[in-house]
């Protein structure tokens, strides 16, 4: 058991301050459960001290807190890929959000090195309207869940997906 993205190529459709020097913008937490206003800062991702590159994505979100991947500003639809480059039994996924966790989210997996995909998992804030499947809040094993699609915690929320 582990993590099994560490030391394997992660993709991701953008990344911030891909192409030139942009500004993110990062929540926290009121007492009262609500998230603050954003607070912004630039990235850049040929700048070492400024870089939220996808390899950051593999690691560990609580002993390097500092670091993380970031999608580049007003990215609305964003693929992000693992290649595990082996078979493997996959029991589950923790992800950690640094910004609220997605309204809706599909996690597809290939069982075929890359040939073809098939989803796995979907997670959104209405299964039903949404992508017009069962919540397995509702029905015990449905493929889709609104257990992780509640933007609070503003920064910090996990998405787990169970086998």
């Amino acid at each position: 058991m582990g993590n099994l993205a560490l030391g394997r190529k992660l993709w991701a459709d953008t990344t911030c301050g891909q192409n030139a020097t942009e500004l993110y913008c990062f929540y926290s937490e009121n007492t009262d459960l609500t998230c603050q206003q954003p607070k912004c800062d630039k990235c850049n991702a040929a700048q070492p001290h400024l870089a939220h590159l996808p390899a950051a994505m593999a690691d560990s979100s609580f002993r390097f807190p500092r670091t993380w991947w970031q999608s580049a500003e007003d990215v609305h639809r964003e693929k992000i890929q693992l290649d595990l480059e082996a078979e493997f039994y996959f029991t589950h996924l923790i992800m950690v959000f640094k910004s609220p966790r997605p309204a809706a989210m599909v996690l597809d997996r290939s069982q075929d090195f890359g040939k073809t995909w098939k989803p796995y998992k979907y997670f959104a804030t209405n299964c039903s309207a949404t992508f017009g499947l069962e919540d397995d809040i509702v029905k015990k094993g449905a493929i889709c869940t609104s257990r992780y699609s509640n933007p609070f915690p503003c920064t910090g929320g996990e998405v787990r997906a169970h086998v």
